[in-house]
C-alpha cells in the first residue's frame, strides 16, 4: 500500500507543470481522498467482525490500484477529485484499520514492535518508489507512471491479502504472548479476559480520553499529510536536482522511525513514546524553517520529519488499545481514525492553499510546530484521562 499511500506526491509537481492547475485546487484531492475514508471508517470497523479480511483487504486494494492507475488519463481536476473518493474508500477497507485490528489479534505480547515491523513496509514502499517513480516520470512521463505504479502495488498486495492473511488465530492462545501475557491489554491495563476487557465503545466516545486521543490522531495525521509535498517544496526550495531524493529521505527514516517507535512504545509506554515522536517532528519543523535551500539542513529535516510520520501507523492504533482496552477496539479505533483521516486531508489542501496565498511554505511549518506541541500535551493529558474510565473486565 506505501507505493500508492506515500508515492503519490512524487506526481504532483509534473502534474501541476504540464496541467497548469493552482497547488491548492489540485491537492483538494488529497482533501476528497481523505473524507471519503472518513465516510467508510465506521462501516469498516463493524464489517471487520463480520466479512473475511481477506475479501475486504483485496476488494480494497482493487479499488485503489484501478483509481491511481486512471489518472494517467485525466485532464480536468475533477477526474482526480471523483479517482479521490475511490481512493479513500478503497484505502479505508485495506489499510488503516485491518492491520492494526490483525495485529492486535495476534500479538498479545510486544504489540508495538510488531506494530513498527509491519508498517515499516509501507515505508519501504515509499522509499523504494518515490525515486523509481522520479524516473519514470522522467524516461515516460507522469501518465504512463501512474499506471505502471498502480500495477506494481497490486502485484505486491493481492498475493498476500488473497492467499495468507488470517485475521485471528483459529485458537486465541495462538497469539503470540497469549500464554504469558495472560490476555492482558496491550500498553498496560486491567483485565484478564483478552477481547472483553477495555471500555465500550458508547463509553469510550463521551470521555475526555477519547476527545483527546482523536485529536491527537488528527494532530499526526495533520503533520504527517505535508509528505505529499516535499517534492514540491524542494522544488520551490531551487532544490530541484534532490526533489525526488527528499520523499526517499523522509521514507527511509519512516521506516526506521516505525521499528523505533515500535520498540519505544512497548520499553516505555504509548504516551511516552507518542510525545517523543512529536518532540523530533518538532525539531523537523524548525530545520524546515531554517533550510532556505540548505542542501543538508533540508535533508536533516526529511529524516526527522519521517519519524513523525511513522507515528500515524504505530502510535495512534496503540494508543487506542493503551487508553481504551481491546472490548470494542475495532469500532473506538474507526471513529478515532475519522480525525486521522479528516484532519489530514484537510491539512493537505491548507498546506496547499497557505503556499497559494503566501508564496511559501514558512506558515505551514510555523503550524507543524504548534501542532506537534499541541498533540503532545493533549497524549498526556488524554492517557491520564483514560485511566480513571476503565472498567473491570466481564466475561462475555
Amino acid at each position: 500500500m506505501g507505493t500508492i499511500n506515500n508515492a503519490a506526491g512524487i506526481m504532483v509537481p509534473a502534474v501541476l507543470g504540464d496541467l497548469q492547475f493552482s497547488q491548492g485546487s489540485f491537492m483538494l484531492y488529497f482533501t476528497i481522498q481523505g473524507l471519503c475514508m472518513t465516510a467508510v471508517l465506521p462501516i469498516v470497523g463493524k464489517l471487520l467482525s463480520k466479512v473475511s479480511m481477506k475479501v475486504l483487504v483485496s476488494g480494497g486494494m482493487v479499488a485503489c490500484a484501478l483509481a491511481f492507475a486512471s489518472m494517467s488519463q485525466f485532464n480536468a481536476v475533477w477526474q482526480w477529485y471523483a479517482a479521490g473518493a475511490v481512493l479513500g474508500v478503497g484505502m479505508g477497507f485495506s489499510f488503516l484499520l485491518p492491520a492494526p485490528v490483525m495485529i492486535g489479534n495476534w500479538f498479545k505480547k510486544k504489540a508495538g514492535l510488531a506494530m513498527g515491523i509491519a508498517m515499516a513496509c509501507s515505508g519501504v514502499g515509499g522509499a523504494i518508489m518515490n525515486p523509481l517513480g522520479g524516473m519514470l516520470i522522467q524516461t515516460l512521463g507522469w501518465r504512463p507512471s501512474y499506471a505502471i505504479l498502480a500495477g506494481i502495488a497490486a502485484a505486491l498486495v493481492l498475493p498476500f491479502s488473497l492467499f495468507v492473511m488470517k485475521t485471528k488465530p483459529a485458537d486465541p492462545l495462538g497469539a503470540y504472548g497469549a500464554e504469558e501475557a495472560g490476555d492482558a491489554q496491550v500498553g498496560g491495563g486491567a483485565g484478564k479476559t483478552g477481547e472483553t476487557s477495555g471500555v465500550s465503545a458508547g463509553r469510550a466516545v463521551r470521555s475526555l480520553a477519547f476527545v483527546c486521543v482523536f485529536l491527537v490522531a488528527g494532530a499526526v495525521s495533520l503533520d504527517s499529510s505535508f509528505m505529499q509535498l516535499l517534492a514540491t517544496f524542494a522544488d520551490t526550495a531551487g532544490l530541484a536536482a534532490v526533489a525526488a531524493f527528499i520523499p526517499s529521505v523522509a521514507m527511509i527514516s519512516n521506516i526506521v522511525g516505525k521499528l523505533v517507535l515500535g520498540w519505544l512504545n512497548d520499553a516505555v509506554g504509548t504516551r511516552n513514546a507518542t510525545v517523543c515522536g512529536f518532540a523530533v517532528g518538532l525539531v523537523s519543523f524548525v530545520l524546515f524553517l531554517l533550510s532556505r535551500g540548505n542542501v543538508p539542513l533540508v535533508i536533516a529535516a526529511a529524516a526527522l520529519f519521517g519519524v513523525l510520520t511513522a507515528m500515524v501507523t504505530v502510535n495512534v492504533p496503540l494508543i487506542v488499545r493503551s487508553a481504551f482496552g481491546s472490548k470494542d477496539y475495532s469500532s473506538i479505533f474507526s471513529y478515532v481514525s475519522v480525525g486521522t483521516s479528516l484532519i489530514g486531508s484537510v491539512g493537505v489542501a491548507v498546506y496547499g492553499f497557505l503556499f497559494d496565498a503566501f508564496g511559501s511554505y514558512d506558515p505551514s511549518f510555523v503550524m507543524g510546530i504548534a501542532t506537534c506541541v499541541a498533540g503532545a500535551v493533549l497524549a498526556i493529558v488524554g492517557v491520564a484521562a483514560a485511566k480513571g474510565l476503565r472498567e473491570p473486565s466481564r466475561a462475555s
